[in-house]
């Protein structure tokens, strides 16, 4: 295979449009990535430049986003995303890979095993959990489904969330959106470079409210837990200690569980540790490749 950073289509089963783009040489072990919720491959502005250099890097849109036009249908699930990984897999390299999946990617790369494990290679798990994040909050499901209820319903009010996406594309929007991530652990203030956040909430603001609901309602939906003993690919999983949206209490939780399993925990990070500290983190995942010849 060529390297190529020209964008390109695959198809899903339903045939709506799945943008990706293959950069690096043949050689190792291609790697598919994954990216988080509401997000774009943006997510992938140190990993791909790393890591290209020595092998495919497979990184693709979920559907309607990146500036794709909104699907037909805004029956969103994370099975679906497997799918259209599954889809976009075969169209680039139909070789095992790598998966690597950062936050919500997370949730996307382990169903990606549990409907295609011919996919899979090897796992890289980056600060994201199994499935369920609301459990973490109240064990009561019926605030759990009233949560996902209210999510859905304010699609539905344009004037509400037309206000709060024009709201957010705005420099006053920007600058409180960046605030709340930092307060809610989402970013560390002195080592996530803003241009990151920015560039997450002008994604989250050029997305039509119906598919950022339909897939904030995928993600809090969710749940692969019951599969993670069936995970038989070397994995490795990485947390921050700061991260406050997915605690390191939940990646040893699936450590724990994945039998041929390593976790390595960044000191003084947050949720977003892979643009924070993209030197450390594109260490620890190259030495997992090398020790497992990958």
């Amino acid at each position: 295979m060529m390297s190529s950073s020209a964008l390109r289509i695959a198809h899903g089963s339903d045939g709506e449009p799945l943008a990706f783009s293959v950069q690096g040489p043949a050689g190792k072990t291609p790697m598919l990535t994954a990216h988080g919720l509401v997000s774009s491959v943006h997510h992938w502005m140190f990993f791909t430049p790393h890591f290209s250099g020595e092998r495919p890097i497979i990184s693709w849109e979920y559907r309607g986003h990146g500036g794709q036009p909104s699907p037909q249908e805004m029956e969103i699930s994370v099975s679906q995303f497997a799918d259209d990984a599954h889809a976009v897999w075969q169209t680039a390299v139909a070789e095992p890979a790598v998966v690597v999946g950062l936050s919500f990617g997370v949730q996307v790369a382990l169903e990606i095993w549990r409907r295609h494990p011919e996919c899979v290679k090897a796992l890289v798990l980056i600060c994201g959990t199994p499935g369920r994040p609301l459990d973490r909050l109240t064990s009561n499901a019926l605030l759990r489904r009233s949560a996902i209820a209210i999510v859905q319903e304010l699609a539905h009010l344009p004037g509400v969330s037309g206000a709060l996406l024009s709201f957010l594309r705005s420099r006053p929007g920007l600058r409180l959106a960046r605030e709340l991530a930092y307060l809610s652990g989402g970013a560390h203030r002195d080592a996530c470079p803003p241009e990151v956040l920015e560039g997450l909430f002008k994604h989250v603001a050029s997305m039509s409210p119906d598919l950022i609901a339909a897939t904030v309602a995928a993600y809090l939906e969710h749940d692969a837990n019951d599969m993670l003993s069936s995970i038989t690919v070397p994995t490795l999983i990485i947390a921050a200690d700061r991260d406050q949206l997915t605690p390191v209490a939940v990646a040893e939780r699936m450590q724990r569980t994945i039998a041929n399993s390593k976790l390595v925990v960044f000191k003084g990070h947050s949720h977003l540790v892979q643009v924070e500290r993209p030197r450390e983190v594109h260490a620890a995942i190259a030495t997992f490749l090398e020790e497992h010849a990958l």
